[in-house]
C-alpha cells in the first residue's frame, strides 16, 4: 500500500519508536530527483570524533576547522557549547557538491544516521534506553525505493557503531544527570577545557604534552604511549580526563603536591 506522502511545514518525525530490528525500505543514490536535497537548510551537530574525522580529511587542524567550519550554540539543557557546521548563505552544507558529499567517507554522525533519528528514554523497555525514529521529509524519493533494512543493518553500514563507540564518554559527559538536573554548574575554565578535550584535539595534545599536565595527573606510561601515537585514543583519554574535571570521577586522578 502507498504510503500517504507528508506535505510541506508538516512535522517529518514519524511518531512510531523503531527498535533496532524494526525495518524500513530507504536507498539514496544519484538517480534520484531528490539527490541532494536533504544537504540544504539543514542544522548539522557536531561530535567530538566528526570534528577529528573532517579536519584530517581536510588537513586543516582542529582549531583551523572550528574556525572556518563551525559556531558555537548553547544548550541551556546541559550548560555545555556544541558547535554546529556553518552553512552556505543559501543554506546548505559546505561539502555538498554536484556528485554528491565531498566529504562522504568521513561525514558527521547526525548524516550517517539519516533518515533515522535517535532517541533516549529512561524506560527499561528500550535496549540501552535508546529507541529509534524515520525522518521522512516530503521531498525525499528515498523511501520509496525497495532497498529493505533493519535498523541495526542501517548502523552497521553507516559506520555508526565505530562512532557511538568513540564519542561514548562525550556522551556520558553531555548526558549527566548532574548538569541536566542543574547539580552541577560549569564556571567559566571548566567550559574552556571542555571545549579543549570535546573538540580541538590538535590543542589538547599540546596541552597534555607541552605542559606540565602529566606531572599533575597519574597517568601510566602504556596509556601515555598510546595517546601519543593515536589520535582517536588521544580523544577518548580527553573524555575521560573531562569526567574528572567536570564531575569529580577521575580515571587519571591528580597526583598529591608535595
Amino acid at each position: 500500500m502507498e504510503e500517504a506522502s507528508k506535505q510541506p511545514g508538516e512535522n517529518p518525525i514519524e511518531p512510531v519508536r523503531m527498535n533496532l530490528d524494526s525495518k524500513f525500505r530507504f536507498s539514496c543514490h544519484k538517480g534520484l530527483e531528490c539527490f541532494r536535497e536533504c544537504c540544504g537548510k539543514i542544522t548539522i551537530s557536531l561530535t567530538p570524533y566528526d570534528v577529528l574525522r573532517i579536519k584530517n580529511k581536510l588537513g586543516i587542524t582542529s582549531a583551523e576547522f572550528l574556525s572556518l567550519y563551525a559556531r558555537i550554540v548553547d544548550l541551556k539543557s546541559t550548560k555545555l557549547p556544541f558547535f554546529l557546521l556553518n552553512v552556505t548563505e543559501d543554506g546548505k552544507c559546505p561539502f555538498v557538491g554536484e556528485n554528491g558529499c565531498n566529504i562522504y567517507a568521513d561525514r558527521p554522525l547526525i548524516c550517517r544516521y539519516y533518515p533515522l533519528g535517535l532517541g533516549a528514554t529512561e524506560s527499561s523497555e528500550a535496549e540501552s534506553g535508546d529507541f529509534y525514529y524515520q525522518i521522512k521529509e516530503p521531498f525525499c524519493k528515498g523511501f520509496e525505493e525497495d532497498k529493505e533494512w533493519t535498523v541495526r543493518q542501517w548502523r552497521e553500514s553507516q559506520e555508526i557503531d565505530r562512532y557511538d563507540f568513540i564519542n561514548k564518554d562525550w556522551f556520558e559527559i553531555v548526558l549527566n544527570k548532574k548538569l541536566l538536573a542543574g547539580g552541577v554548574e560549569p564556571d567559566e575554565k571548566s567550559q574552556r577545557l571542555y571545549m579543549l578535550g570535546s573538540f580541538d584535539t590538535d590543542s589538547f595534545r599540546n596541552f597534555v604534552f607541552e605542559s606540565r599536565f602529566l606531572d599533575l595527573y597519574e597517568v601510566d606510561e602504556v596509556t601515555i604511549q598510546m595517546i601519543r601515537e593515536d589520535e582517536v585514543e588521544l580523544l577518548k583519554f580527553a573524555h575521560k580526563w573531562l569526567k574528572g574535571v567536570l564531575f569529580g570521577e577521575y580515571i587519571y586522578p591528580r597526583r598529591e603536591e608535595a
